[in-house]
């Protein structure tokens, strides 16, 4: 089965509740480490609060851990940069994370945190508004390639669908944007 079908029937174990959010969240991060080749891949919630935008992790695929992580959200003030950058062009390529405008917030102060000097992120959007990221990092500089995004950008869709039906159905307490 290629990986798109193998998306799909993830997708569609969930909706039909064979999975649990928890092990749809796992399986699709895995799979999506592996398509694309990456270190880690997260799925990211935005978040209004009073004090701005809050990026949430819903879930974190470590592959070389080769496990799930948890992160802290993160609040700085870097989140309105990278947020308006996925929002006006859809994605960040940041080849070093450490340097590059939408993502040098987030990492140029942490040298240590993970290992992370690349990001690739794509955006997805629920009723018209920009909702969260799909995220892969890399532990070396990496030019990030127009398919590995394609790839992203497709396999991110169809999860952010499944994720929003879930919402929808109260299968989850995923939080809506404001």
């Amino acid at each position: 089965m290629d990986n798109y079908r193998r998306l799909l029937a993830l997708c569609g174990e969930f909706d039909r509740r064979e999975l649990s959010h928890e092990r749809f969240m796992e399986e699709c991060t895995r799979l999506l480490a592996g398509v694309i080749g990456c270190t880690r891949v997260g799925i990211w919630l935005f978040e209004d609060a009073i004090d701005g935008r809050v990026l949430r992790c819903l879930s974190l695929y470590d592959g070389a851990k080769d496990r799930m992580a948890r992160v802290p959200d993160e609040t700085s003030v870097q989140v309105g940069a990278y947020f308006e950058a996925l929002e006006q062009v859809g994605h960040v390529l940041a080849n070093d994370a450490r340097t590059h405008p939408a993502t040098a917030g987030f990492f140029s102060e942490k040298v240590s945190v993970n290992g992370v000097r690349s990001l690739m992120a794509a955006s997805f959007s629920v009723n018209g508004r920009l909702f969260g990221a799909f995220t892969c990092t890399q532990t070396t500089i990496t030019e990030w390639s127009p398919t590995q995004l394609a790839i992203l950008k497709r396999m991110g869709a169809r999860v952010s669908l499944a994720l929003a039906n879930a919402a929808r159905t109260s299968q989850t307490t995923l939080p809506m944007p404001l």
